[in-house]
Formats: C-alpha cells, sequence, structure tokens
C-alpha cells in the first residue's frame, strides 16, 4: 500500500513525509521549481485542467502514478471515455500507473479491465457518485479525503478491489491551521499550543504523517 503525500509547495514538510515514508507527489499546475523530493504522483486540477502543462510535467518526472482529467461529473458518455483513454494512452510511455477517474455511474463499466481507478473519496470538495460495487476486480487509488474516510474506503473496497494507493493532504491542514495532530483516529492539539512558543505545525506533521504509517501498516 503506497501513501503519499501530495505537497502544498512545502519543502520542509515534503522531507519530513518523506522521512516518515510517505512517497511525494504534487499538482501539475504548481510552482515546483525548488523541489529536491522524488516524484511518485503528479495529479491535475480537475476544475481547470492544463492538459498540455500536465503532460509536459508528467514526462518530466515520470512518476510512479499520474491521473488524467476527471470524466464528466453530468453524463456518462462515449466521446468522454474515448477521450480520458487517449489521454492515458499518452501519459502512460512517461510512468508506471495512469489513473483515471470516473464520477458517475456506468462510467467504470466503459473502461478497460486493466485500467487503475482513481477513486474520489466523497469530501466536503465533491466525490464519486456511484456504489462501490462498480470497483469489484478493478485496482484502485484513493484520491483525497480525510484519514477516517480513507480508513474506512479501505476496510469497505479491499474486500472486493485492489487498493493499491491512497494520497491526501488532509493532515497537513490540520497541522498548520490548527496545530493538531493525528493519534489513535483522533485529531489532538498539540500539548504547547496556546503557550505562545515556537510554531509547532511541524512536530504536528510529523507526529501525524509518522502515527497515519502506523495505523496504516496495520490495517492493510
Amino acid at each position: 500500500m503506497d501513501l503519499i503525500y501530495c505537497s502544498g509547495g512545502n519543502p520542509l514538510l515534503s522531507q519530513i513525509a518523506y522521512e516518515e515514508g510517505y512517497l511525494l507527489g504534487f499538482c501539475s499546475d504548481a510552482n515546483m521549481g525548488g523541489y529536491a523530493c522524488p516524484v511518485s504522483f503528479i495529479d491535475i486540477d480537475y476544475k481547470k485542467p492544463n492538459w498540455k502543462r500536465h503532460l509536459e510535467i508528467v514526462q518530466r518526472y515520470h512518476p510512479k502514478y499520474a491521473t488524467v482529467p476527471d470524466l464528466s461529473e453530468q453524463e456518462v458518455s462515449q466521446d468522454d471515455v474515448a477521450r480520458a483513454l487517449a489521454q492515458a494512452e499518452q501519459l502512460q510511455p512517461h510512468c508506471e500507473i495512469v489513473l483515471i477517474v470516473p464520477k458517475l455511474s456506468g462510467q467504470i463499466a466503459m473502461l478497460p479491465q486493466d485500467i487503475a481507478i482513481g477513486y474520489s473519496v466523497p469530501s466536503g470538495y465533491g466525490g464519486a457518485q456511484y456504489p462501490s460495487w462498480e470497483l469489484s476486480g478493478r485496482r484502485v487509488h484513493l484520491l483525497g479525503g480525510s484519514p477516517r474516510k480513507q480508513m474506512q474506503a479501505y476496510l469497505h473496497l479491499s474486500a472486493m478491489a485492489e487498493v493499491m494507493s491512497a494520497d491526501g493532504n488532509y493532515a497537513h491542514g490540520q497541522a498548520i491551521k490548527y496545530a493538531m495532530y493525528w493519534q489513535k483516529h483522533q485529531w489532538r492539539y498539540h500539548p504547547e499550543k496556546g503557550t505562545g512558543g515556537k510554531d509547532l505545525y511541524q512536530e504536528c506533521w510529523r507526529w501525524s504523517c509518522h502515527n497515519l504509517m502506523a495505523a496504516w501498516k496495520q490495517i492493510s
């Protein structure tokens, strides 16, 4: 099970995640000029995808995983599926695993069985709108969502599919915004929060990375 931190552009947090065993990735529209760590995952802005730039970035970094712009949230269309498959074919020489991201019921059945699926874990930003049984027999990557929702999705899907990886940066936000870290399936405040002392987000992030890695090893 590959765990991936999709960087928000903070080299220090990326280094901490890498030291704790995470693979690293970023969105192809980000400015990652000084990025020093190995790149294993390249995502694309699903709302405003820049396909030309995305393809160029994947060609440059040769990641393990790369996504294709999401399938439509409005309709199930053979033309839309053909577009995604053509883009996947363009990415394939430059990465190990291409991920196509369905959104609606019926889209997965139109994809060849060997295509890996990016399952958009339902969250406040949206997510997959199809029953989970449609993923049966597929290779699946968990896209986004909180640790709790990702782990729930893993436990449910692993009985019917090969859940091979997950990416997210939810714990990143909790550390930076609230000085909180994840421990034993709960979010906890840093013990020094409110004391007026040092910046605490780095420690919170490291603790979350360490604890989440251990929890994933246990359930997977």
